[in-house]
């Protein structure tokens, strides 16, 4: 009798992971999806402020010239 009664815990205890694994999995690609899209839009920001604050070409020497 006890050995069925930890079979039937066990394997409910199987069943119970893997649909929270299932769940998991589709939770979180959402969560992923909105972290990339919150990557993209501070990687962007940066970029767009670093050129604002960058020095015109026209102000650095060229390469060419520099021993």
């Amino acid at each position: 009798m006890r050995r069925k009664a930890w079979m039937l815990v066990l394997g409910l205890g199987a069943i119970a992971g893997f649909a929270s694994g299932i769940f998991g999995c589709h939770y979180r690609s959402d969560r992923r999806q909105a972290f990339e899209d919150h990557v993209a839009d501070v990687c962007t920001r940066a970029a767009e402020r670093s050129r604002e604050h960058a020095p015109s070409s026209a102000a650095r020497a060229p390469a060419e010239n520099q021993p």
